[in-house]
């Protein structure tokens, strides 16, 4: 039996919309997907396609004109010689001239150039998964995007990195392949090579990423925007008006004052990604994530790397345990870390502590935190930042301006990219999915790709003491499981923190090989409020990493028995 066609909601508005012009006629066969026929709303006239199913065109209830009700029959589809069931409930339709037909659909045309359900500005993990969320709800969807799709994550953070921590891999593990018991002759790396396929992956996730937004109907304006007065947005020389407007323009480096003399060369994380060559050495100012992760990747290539960090750790916002074996994992592979230590000038071919220290330096690089990205905010806008210069947000991520959201770092809540994605996903169902779920912040996993990698999620040791939550903890070391052993990767441990009155996980903290990987099944546990006694209880395959999860809940209540 076939299937009716129905006049489509085309925007949050729509009641009713004209056919102006059929694209098949009786007898065509024709596939979910194909576009059938053009409808204009009273907004804008866009061809739609068939969401129905396959078949041939058995009737089409309504000629060009004809305005129709939303979600009336406007289409039958099912096998040749077939009779249509009777409709119950035909819409009434109205016929215009054509010269009125001709005239609104001038009209719609113009208003289309300016209004829509949703504008996005800012292209990166937020911004681009908000306006395809939003458009596969039914939203009309805008998004400007001043450079290339996917943001600094995948143009100068997460993918490009990552890109070099597995050629930094690959290379240590042909330096340590005598290990394996196979021996390599004269082996070498090609730099230039490596930023190449570094540039290959970014570009074919970029081109991903664009592919999406034009398959879901999102228009793309590659231009700068300007948000004013009102959310009306201007850009490419034009003004644009949307009920709603997300901003999502991300972050930049945080510059830093400091003498130079210009004897080196002072590079941010984005201008070093870029470099064509190698230094002999470098001095990376900031010991957080993108500092440690450079120096991870540098050194393994044999680059002479010093951390300066004015905290009295690196990756302060991770476990104290962590932190202490990656410091002594990274000074194993030649990284010196100058702890407790200020930043104070480049001069004459070296970096100046502010303790009096001079380090000889090929390149430096600042890597000290990041801004917001507000340059296309105007102050007529009124939008309410906090005392960082970060745009304050409600729980539904709005703005104290209504109908203005912000998402991704530029919010400043949590300066992560699958954090972005998330926030997208929520605005994008509170608009039009009437949805109101909130993300769980302290079940979101950070994780920082060195060698060894870290991962956690919730909350630190230190975190639960300072808010008197008693607690009870399990620790199991990757050296005691057999796929670590059996691949040369014994480096770690895995550490849950739980409260010790009803056993609830509150936090679980990674170091080792996969650790970013693993990560998620602790995610899950937090967010679900497991027990540790109920994570030890589900079965961990053997031989994995993942047995170190489970062991260290057993660690908890003095059971664990791997090896």
């Amino acid at each position: 039996m076939g299937k009716f066609m129905t006049m489509p909601k085309l925007d949050m508005s729509m009641e009713e919309g004209i056919i102006v012009d059929w694209l098949v006629k009786k007898g065509d066969k024709i596939q979910r997907g194909d576009i059938v026929v053009e409808i204009e709303t009273g907004k804008l006239s866009l061809e739609v396609d068939n969401p129905t199913a396959d078949g041939t065109v058995i009737e089409l209830y309504a000629k060009p004109g004809d305005t129709v009700k939303v979600n009336e029959p406007i289409m039958y589809i099912g096998e040749p010689g077939e009779v249509p069931p009777p409709v119950e409930k035909k819409s009434p339709v109205k016929s215009a001239s054509s010269g009125e037909a001709k005239q609104e659909r001038v009209d719609a045309v113009e208003e289309a150039l300016a209004s829509y359900d949703l504008a996005v500005v800012g292209g990166g993990p937020g911004g681009y998964v908000c306006a395809i969320r939003s458009a596969q709800l039914g939203a009309r969807v805008v998004l400007f995007e001043k450079a290339s799709f996917g943001g600094v994550c995948l143009n100068r953070g997460c993918i490009p990195t990552k890109a070099l921590v597995r050629n930094a891999e690959a290379w240590q593990e042909v330096l340590n392949a005598d290990a394996m018991g196979i021996s390599l002759s004269d082996p070498s790396f090609d730099w230039k090579k490596i930023l190449a396929r570094k540039d290959r992956v970014v570009h074919t996730l970029v081109s991903g990423v664009e592919g999406l937004l034009k398959k879901n109907n999102v228009e793309i304006v590659r231009a700068e925007a300007w948000v004013g007065a009102g959310g009306i947005i201007t850009a490419a020389g034009k003004t644009w008006k949307a009920s709603d407007v997300v901003l999502a323009t991300g972050t930049e480096p945080l510059e830093i004052p400091f003498d130079n003399d210009g004897s080196v060369r002072v590079y941010n994380s984005a201008e070093l990604l870029a470099e064509k060559n190698l230094p002999e050495s470098i001095v990376i100012v900031g010991g957080g994530v993108i500092g440690v992760e450079m120096a991870s990747i540098y050194s393994a290539f044999g680059v002479k790397v010093t951390i300066v960090e004015m905290l009295d750790s690196i990756i302060a916002t991770a476990d104290a345990e962590v932190s202490e074996l990656l410091t002594v994992e990274l000074k194993k592979s030649g990284v010196d870390i100058r702890t407790s230590s200020g930043f104070r000038a480049v001069k004459g071919g070296k970096a100046l502590l502010s303790d009096g220290t001079e380090i000889a330096a090929g390149a430096v690089l600042v890597a000290v935190g990041r801004k917001p990205v507000l340059a296309g905010l105007s102050s007529e806008a009124g939008v309410k930042l906090d005392a960082k210069g970060f745009i304050e947000t409600d729980d539904n991520l709005e703005t104290s301006v209504p109908n203005i959201y912000a998402i991704g770092d530029i919010n400043g809540i949590c300066q992560l990219a699958h954090v972005a994605s998330a926030q997208g996903l929520q605005v994008a169902e509170h608009l039009f999915n009437g949805k109101n779920t909130k993300i769980n912040y302290n079940a979101v996993p950070s994780c920082i790709f060195t060698k060894p990698e870290i991962a956690w999620v919730g909350m630190t040791e230190a975190e639960t003491k300072a808010g008197g939550i008693p607690v009870k903890t399990g620790k199991f070391p990757f050296k005691a499981i057999g796929k670590a052993l059996a691949g040369g990767e014994t480096v770690g441990f895995v550490k849950i923190i739980v409260d010790e009155r009803w056993d609830e996980i509150l936090g679980v903290h990674i170091i080792g090989a996969h650790a970013s990987d693993l990560v998620a099944e602790a995610g899950a546990a937090v967010q679900l409020e497991s027990t540790s006694e109920e994570l030890a209880s589900a079965v961990h395959a053997h031989p994995t990493f993942a047995e170190a999860v489970m062991e260290a809940c057993e660690a908890v209540h003095g059971k664990a028995i791997h090896f």
